[in-house]
């Protein structure tokens, strides 16, 4: 039965003002009140108001969970909104349906398998088009061969994206063991959430929904439909082969994790919990402070919301780019500090070469990075001569027009060592066909050719979810990928969630130190993931749509992390003290200070046997090299000032 809509009443004429609206720059984050909490309700009249028999559209959300006119609910103990929908608005979940990489991606599959292209869209709207594509199977209106992306065009329910009901709706039914958008949806006008004792008077009555207290809204099997995807593999000429290829498997990740062990859900991250907790309604108004978790649902992939924000009056998009500004800032955020961490060292070397060692360790629930298989992480590793400035080596380049510079063309391989500035190390999901060619056509996938992402903490190899996870077959055969190291030096056991690999670099330069710089960055959509699908621009405006807008972007990789290691030549590793070397020292040879790792000096000077001050030598001069064949043989000292206040003195002999 059809619901009566009473609510939509409540909200403001969609035309009226669009066009201010939609440029208007107002802060999703300031404390609403009065005439600004008003637009904001104002504007998002252009939400879908359209209902099903099973689903409504989030603009009949917007009377009692847009920004709150008198600032007392939906709002943390600051008082900055932390409105559900303003939240929600400008994310890949509200705007999944009209995300024109995916369409276009939709496009290019049915094009190249046009017998499966219907089969193929149906699979697809299920996750990206939720409400429209179950309204239309359980109602019966689906065509014969599903819910595909023209009926999608006309459908208001289905381009609402992850609308609100599409998850609310969601019945706690083996969540854990579903996949590719099989979602079980309730049928009794329930709206599952996450409040103990909701008061369902307003809302049953103004959009037929009940709300009611679902445990399974605050866990992760909630989300596993969406993020647990596989394909059935077809051959060369579009036949299947009877195989099942996963093409995404975040939930399994995370299932394969500490994080699920230690019961931090996905929403932990996702969806974090007002401090306090937050009024959930404006109305009724003697609703009181609950356990809420602010609608952010961040991913990793802010360059497709910065291409959204760009383009959004041609995708017809709701959200004004204050919200998207306001979710790729979130975004950023998450990628910078807590995905990943980065450290370095320098490692002992022979005369001419320096060594160092990188390691990068996963922070997320799931492996990094994860979700579509077109996303990538590379290291950047620049080595510059302290004395001169001059660049001794440089791996991980990366130009708009050439991507990752010495990246090969089918794939980069996993690197254990890394010595030539034509390697990168990149981290990645790779896939070939049934002939072992590496592709980026989804139905095409057949065997894993790469996988050397990095696993969360607690991921193991002999978990039930491993043979659907597992890695690829270099970083299988890398020993310290995912393990521990013990103290001695030897390999520990696995669940580390990180790994290692050195940089060897030749140097005939006679630099006696260096700065090691390293930098993790992340490409959410390489150019040459899509440049096979843009060959097909002048067969689908979905693709020639999306090609002008990837053109026009820009491509700039995140800067998640960097680091930077001094290195010295000489040095031992061993060493917990100060040394200078050479030493002894001929008269026509320069010293040296090496201080031990992490120690820096802040002044210099040089002393007799006596403690006598014979000069101050430059910091820099010191530690790259300072002649002395102006003193006397015998013995003297380096007394070295640290920046913590301490002292150090290191005797050395002169020839």
């Amino acid at each position: 039965m059809k619901r009566a809509n009473f609510f939509a009443f409540f909200l403001p004429l969609i035309s009226v003002g669009a066009g201010v609206f939609l440029t208007a720059a107002e802060d999703p984050h300031q404390k609403f009140k009065g005439d600004d909490a008003a637009m904001m309700r104002w504007r998002m009249g252009e939400l879908c108001t359209e209902e099903g028999v099973y689903f409504t559209g989030s603009g009949n959300c917007v009377n009692c969970h847009a920004p709150d006119p008198e600032g007392e609910a939906l709002v943390d103990e600051t008082g900055h909104t932390v409105s559900p929908v303003t939240d929600w608005q400008a994310t890949m979940m509200a705007n999944s349906a009209r995300d024109p990489f995916w369409q276009a991606k939709v496009a290019h599959e049915g094009l190249v398998n046009p017998d499966h292209r219907e089969s193929i869209e149906n699979v697809c709207t299920a996750c990206h088009a939720p409400q429209g594509f179950h309204e239309a199977h359980l109602t019966g209106a689906a065509g014969p061969n599903g819910y595909t992306m023209e009926d999608l065009a006309d459908d208001a329910l289905g381009l609402d994206g992850v609308g609100c009901a599409a998850c609310h709706t969601i019945d706690d039914i083996n969540l854990a063991g579903r996949s590719n958008g099989d979602l079980p949806i309730n049928s009794e006008n329930v709206a599952w959430g996450g409040f103990e004792n909701p008061w369902d008077g307003l809302m049953s009555g103004q959009t037929g929904f009940i709300p009611v207290y679902g445990e399974h809204m605050r866990n992760s099997e909630v989300c596993a439909s969406c993020h647990s995807l596989y394909v059935h593999t077809q051959d060369l000429g579009g036949e299947e082969t009877g195989q099942v290829y996963f093409e995404q498997t975040t939930y399994l990740e995370w299932v394969n994790s500490a994080f699920n062990a230690e019961n931090v859900q996905c929403q932990g991250c996702h969806m974090p919990l007002v401090e306090g907790g937050a009024i959930a309604a404006t109305q009724p108004n003697w609703l009181f402070p609950q356990r809420f978790g602010k609608h952010h649902l961040v991913g990793g992939n802010a360059f497709m919301l910065k291409l959204m924000r760009d383009n959004a009056v041609t995708l017809e998009l709701s959200a004004s780019p204050a919200q998207f500004d306001s979710t790729i800032a979130r975004t950023e955020r998450s990628l910078q500090n807590e995905t990943a961490h980065l450290n370095a060292w320098q490692l002992p070397s022979q005369d001419g070469e320096w060594l160092f060692e990188v390691e990068i360790e996963n922070a997320a629930g799931h492996k990094f990075p994860s979700g579509y298989p077109s996303r990538m992480a590379f290291l950047e590793f620049v080595l510059v001569s302290s004395s001169s400035g001059d660049t001794l080596f440089h791996s991980g380049k990366w130009s708009p027009e050439e991507g990752v510079f010495g990246r090969d063309e089918g794939y980069e391989p996993h690197w254990n060592e890394i010595s030539s500035e034509e390697q990168v190390q990149v981290y990645e999901t790779v896939f070939g066909d049934v002939s072992g060619t590496p592709t980026q056509l989804l139905e095409r996938a057949s065997v894993l050719l790469k996988d050397n992402r990095v696993a969360p903490r607690g991921f193991y190899s002999n978990h039930l979810a491993y043979d659907t996870v597992r890695f690829g077959p270099m970083a299988e055969l890398d020993v310290d990928f995912n393990h521990y190291r013990n103290a001695d030096g030897s390999v520990g056991e696995e669940g580390s969630g990180t790994d290692r690999l050195v940089y060897r670099i030749a140097d005939a330069s006679g630099a006696t130190s260096v700065q090691a710089s390293v930098r993790l960055h992340y490409i959410a959509v390489p150019a040459r993931w899509v440049s096979g699908m843009f060959e097909y621009s002048d067969q689908s405006e979905a693709i020639a749509t999306f090609e002008s807008m990837f053109n026009a972007s820009d491509r700039t990789p995140v800067l998640m992390k960097s680091t930077t290691v001094l290195g010295w030549m000489g040095y031992d590793g061993g060493s917990e003290q100060w040394r200078v070397a050479p030493n002894p020292v001929a008269d026509d040879q320069l010293i040296r200070l090496i201080p031990p790792v992490g120690e820096t000096a802040m002044a210099v000077w040089l002393t007799d046997s006596n403690g006598r001050v014979l000069r101050e030598v430059a910091v820099n001069e010191a530690m790259n090299g300072h002649g002395i064949s102006d003193l006397a043989a015998g013995v003297y000292f380096a007394r070295i000032q640290l920046f913590d206040g301490g002292w150090q003195a290191v005797r050395w002999v002169k020839l």
